[in-house]
């Protein structure tokens, strides 16, 4: 009896080194970037350089610019990794979806949902000073016309396009074609949340990696997951550099926190219907010609 052929699961190893990498690579570049405008600024005297240095990675340039840098690093990593150009990487992740319209603007509305109830759980438990969030906040608030525009396109756009190329894209995928979907969903999930280096915006993290995990499975594709969360991104950055500074009451956290769950939990169940995926194209046969007479 002649064996069929096994299926090809690529080994995991490599995608762990790539992350790795990228974790690495990220940490270095943004310090190597704080330490040279600290330099710069402190004019080569010592003293003054841990001073310019933490001014500078708490201020909305410094914070700016390393997301930018993360967002090089991560495309970087994921296009050496997959062996090809960083434009056919990013061309691979912003590949067509089976997401319909439905799919898209629900895929969107889940995570601004599940964004808001996660910030109003912080808020309400008190977790939210002193973090990285908090700090990004309070450096873009009132910003200029330019200032803000940058803002929207190093912190929203970029790490929305990058994240979701070398999480989901790339690391996802892999994992996927070893381990399986769940296993993959809740495996990135959770890198994704270790990136972050901050055990509340971690927290968030994990729940919006399970939910783009979800959605990239569910909808064939990252086209999804990056207008999520881009959008989502971007959202935040108008709220934070134009919306009051001051935390609303408890009352007033608590409704955002339903009204957030309510939204989420609208939105996967509008994921899960057929209607938040496009039916693949109909291929049409050609007619075969007509046998001539005579």
């Amino acid at each position: 009896m002649r064996h069929q052929p096994r299926a090809y699961r690529p080994t995991i190893w490599p995608v762990l080194l790539a992350y790795l990498c990228a974790f690495a690579i990220a940490l270095c570049a943004s310090a190597l970037l704080v330490l040279g405008v600290a330099l710069a600024r402190a004019h080569g005297k010592v003293a003054g350089v841990a001073e310019q240095a933490s001014g500078f990675a708490l201020s909305a340039e410094g914070l700016m610019a390393s997301a930018l840098v993360d967002a090089c690093v991560l495309v970087g990593v994921a296009a050496v990794a997959s062996r090809l150009p960083a434009r056919d990487a990013l061309g691979l992740a912003l590949g067509p979806s089976r997401a319909s319209r439905l799919g898209l603007a629900a895929a969107v509305a889940g995570m601004i949902g599940l964004s808001f109830a996660c910030g109003a759980l912080t808020d309400l438990f008190g977790a939210r000073s002193g973090t990285v969030m908090d700090a990004l906040a309070k450096a873009l608030h009132a910003p200029s016309p330019l200032r803000f525009f940058i803002a929207v396109a190093t912190v929203g756009v970029g790490p929305g396009v990058a994240e979701e190329t070398f999480f989901r894209g790339f690391m996802q995928r892999r994992i996927r074609a070893r381990w399986g979907r769940l296993a993959a969903i809740a495996v990135t999930a959770a890198a994704f949340a270790v990136i972050h280096l901050d055990p509340v915006q971690g927290a968030s993290a994990f729940a919006a990696g399970l939910f783009l995990g979800w959605v990239a499975e569910r909808l064939q594709g990252t086209r999804p997951g990056i207008l999520a969360h881009a959008g989502n991104n971007a959202l935040f950055v108008a709220l934070a550099s134009f919306a009051s500074t001051e935390g609303g009451s408890r009352g007033a956290e608590v409704a955002v926190l339903a009204a957030g769950s309510l939204v989420l939990v609208a939105a996967i169940l509008l994921l899960a219907r057929p209607g938040a995926i496009r039916a693949p194209p109909r291929v049409i046969a050609p007619e075969a010609p007509a046998n001539a007479e005579g």
